[in-house]
């Protein structure tokens, strides 16, 4: 007979297979799989693997499968994987086309314009037009789209080498904002140039945040194309970045458009060729007019008569207005002179400065006891790049004023260094350049084209054993600091 209150009730025996299964249960219906996670997470790990990864996922499911096409797609180095879609190319004399014997139909374009839907980065490079999809071939597809070809494209590389330049036109969608527009060196485009600048001044009026402009030597002289860039670079009112890096500017008036237009402009970077001291001064007025927004400035000033000349701060002057500036890269074929009274006005007027070059490509460098007063009036500098000089009187280690609180990189270039200064000097850096500074010496000559390509100074490594034994002992020196 069964106790009271033990009718209904089960044992614990048989409670036990009913929790685990119940358990078993819940975890089932907590566990992720491929059909939870949510497309923007698909992407987001789509967008850090390869290409080939991104291929082999397309093969896997049907939910990697969008998530990886759109990726694969997203950036096209040319535009001849898209119109292979539409059938067979073949070789012509102005570029790859159609297949004569191929069919266009409806399904096919629809296909085109799924894919083309996708693009959002597009590199087009002329050089080499049988390699290049033909006007033709995209004037047929215009004809079918005539709102434009790829309608969510957000930054394009053009390299134009021919003088039919209408097509580009084809590619600049209201969600355009990059653009790399670079002329090669055929003197028929000239006046097609121009002309594209101009339409492009309306096509895409106020929409381009980034723009890089670059030409060869044989457009310098061009005054009509420096007309032409100026009136576009005056219909971007929303830039922020402005390169041009291989367009030697020889009127000011170029870069006053360009900081006049644009008020939100925070990086500019220019090739200034065969101006006068004073043209220059012109010159960073104009980018000085933007001081409030301008967070990084690189510019290189060269010329044939430029080499016995000498830079100061007065030159420069100008650009003491730059008080948001965050990087400044100065390259200049001369000399440079800097005072201690120099060094002061420039930190005090660049008060965030991050990252530093100043290069002249002659004379003497900066005196080495000068790092002491950058590192006084530059408390937040992060990379140093300059040319330094070695005079007999270096400071001892208990004669250095102050030292640098941020520095991470100190960038030695030109370095010419007696072997009877090496360890004074090791000494003096390992207390100036505060405690978590790296020394580096550029192992090739630091030139204009690297200053503005982005081709990163603080990197380099010296293959010099003499300047290697100076780091040596620098490291050295900055051990026996840190026991102290």
């Amino acid at each position: 007979m069964d106790r009271p209150g033990e009718a209904g009730r089960s044992s614990p025996l048989t409670q036990a297979p009913a929790k685990h299964i119940s358990a078993q249960a819940s975890a089932t219906q907590n566990r992720a799989s491929i059909q939870t996670v949510p497309p923007e997470i698909m992407t987001m790990i789509f967008a850090m693997v390869d290409q080939q990864t991104c291929a082999a996922a397309c093969l896997v499911c049907r939910g990697w499968s969008g998530a990886a096409i759109d990726e694969l797609w997203r950036s096209l180095p040319s535009l001849r994987p898209l119109f292979q879609l539409l059938g067979p190319l073949v070789r012509t004399d102005h570029g790859l086309n159609l297949h004569p014997e191929c069919v266009l139909t409806e399904r096919s374009w629809d296909l085109f314009r799924s894919y083309a839907a996708r693009v959002q980065s597009l590199t087009y490079d002329e050089v080499g037009s049988s390699d290049g999809i033909s006007t033709v071939f995209i004037a047929r597809a215009l004809a079918v789209y005539p709102g434009g070809i790829l309608p969510n494209l957000q930054a394009v590389d053009w390299h134009i080498c021919e003088p039919g330049l209408s097509h580009p036109l084809a590619f600049c969608p209201p969600s355009l904002e990059r653009m790399v527009l670079r002329l090669g060196d055929d003197d028929s485009l000239t006046e097609s140039s121009q002309r594209l600048l101009y339409d492009l001044s309306s096509s895409l009026a106020n929409r381009l945040k980034y723009f890089k402009f670059g030409t060869s030597s044989s457009y310098t002289q061009d005054a009509d194309l420096a007309t032409a860039l100026a009136a576009f670079l005056r219909s971007q009112s929303g830039l922020l970045e402005l390169k041009l890096p291989d367009y030697a500017i020889q009127d000011p008036v170029v870069v006053a458009t360009a900081c006049q237009a644009s008020m939100h402009l925070r990086t500019f970077s220019a090739q200034v060729r065969d101006v006068t001291k004073e043209m220059f001064r012109v010159l960073l007025g104009a980018s000085a007019e933007r001081g409030d927004s301008l967070r990084c400035i690189w510019l290189t000033r060269t010329g044939s008569d430029l080499w016995d000349e000498m830079i100061c701060l007065a030159d420069i002057r100008p650009m003491l207005q730059l008080t948001a500036i965050e990087e400044i890269r100065l390259w200049f074929q001369g000399k440079l002179e800097l005072t201690a009274s120099d060094i002061r006005q420039m930190g005090q007027a660049w008060r965030g400065l991050t990252a530093l070059i100043l290069y002249p490509d002659a004379g003497p460098g900066i005196p080495l006891p000068h790092l002491a007063i950058f590192a006084q009036w530059f408390p937040v500098l992060q990379r140093f790049a300059a040319p330094f000089d070695c005079p007999e009187d270096i400071p001892s280690t208990d004669e250095v004023p102050s030292w640098f609180k941020s520095l991470r990189t100190l960038t030695w270039l030109r370095a010419q260094i007696a072997g009877s200064q090496r360890l004074r000097v090791a000494e003096f850096l390992a207390v100036v350049l505060g405690p978590k500074a790296k020394l580096r010496f550029p192992k090739y000559r630091l030139d204009s084209y690297q200053t503005l390509h982005e081709m990163s100074p603080w990197e380099a490594g010296s293959g010099n054993m003499e300047l290697q034994d100076l780091i040596d002992a620098f490291y050295r020196a900055r051990k026996a600091i840190d026991k102290m």
